[in-house]
């Protein structure tokens, strides 16, 4: 592929509750991520969008700090919440994945019973005293996750008995009954048909009200129905920020443009 230039327009930086500035990622001696300078508001919805390798899972898995343990991972440059150095000595990375919740692209539950699945990191972090409490919050995160009407008769039941879309909803179940206040999706939908696609959809704009969710996603629609703002990235590189719809109906990028476009192929 011919190498383009990246006119940019990351836009202004405004105080935030995740802030990005100066951030570059590398995996040994390849850099992915090229002085990003990003700020994602509270109880939004923010989406990370461009086409396939150009930095977008690599970028959330930051905020959470998932790629620590891949080998040869580094990054410079800092990401705060709410002013917090999430890369500081003094943070706790077991910690900040409670308080910074992931869910997969594919549905990922644990070969372990529904109410198990949602019990698990609560019981893990001991963050109830006694099973009244316990069942509260497995019975809260699945009514969160829009699928507590589904299962609360078959609680026992293996989770690996849920249908694709019902397992996902499981997945979010489970990171929100750890009391996140961050969810990262990572193209949650992408292996789902388009009625569970629909829901998790549904699901997404409903969270906002209590958490901030950053999702990557690379379904331009999907984007455009969920998103209260949109990044673009390319070749590791901000290429534009903007609020939806705006992003969508009128960008000022060319390089924006001609990916929403369809013009656009892989890095």
């Amino acid at each position: 592929m011919r190498e383009e230039s990246i006119p940019r327009n990351p836009g202004p930086v405004h105080e935030s509750y995740i802030k990005i500035q100066d951030l570059n990622a590398f995996y040994g001696n390849l850099q992915v991520l090229k002085n990003i300078r990003l700020d994602f508001q509270e109880h939004q919805v923010s989406a990370i969008m461009g086409p396939s390798g150009c930095g977008k899972t690599t970028l959330i898995r930051i905020l959470n700090r998932m790629n620590d343990d891949v080998p040869g991972f580094h990054i410079e440059g800092n990401v705060t919440i709410q002013s917090l150095d999430i890369y500081g000595r003094q943070v706790d990375p077991v910690l900040l994945k409670m308080r910074v919740g992931m869910v997969f692209q594919s549905p990922n539950p644990f070969p372990f019973s529904i109410y198990e699945n949602v019990a698990f990191g609560p019981k893990i972090h001991k963050l109830f005293k006694r099973k009244k409490e316990l069942n509260r919050i497995v019975k809260e995160s699945l009514q969160r996750a829009a699928l507590w009407d589904e299962v609360k008769d078959r609680l026992a039941e293996s989770a690996m008995k849920l249908s694709g879309g019902q397992q996902q909803r499981l997945c979010i179940a489970r990171a929100l009954a750890v009391q996140p206040e961050i969810l990262l999706m990572d193209e949650p939908a992408s292996a789902l048909d388009p009625g569970s696609t629909s829901k998790i959809e549904e699901l997404i704009v409903e969270l906002k009200q209590n958490y901030t969710v950053v999702i990557v996603t690379h379904n331009i629609q999907q984007a455009a129905r969920i998103a209260d703002s949109v990044v673009f990235l390319y070749k590791g590189e901000v290429v534009e920020t903007g609020r939806a719809p705006t992003f969508f109906e009128n960008p000022s990028n060319p390089m924006t443009e001609k990916y929403l476009s369809g013009q656009l192929s892989s890095v």
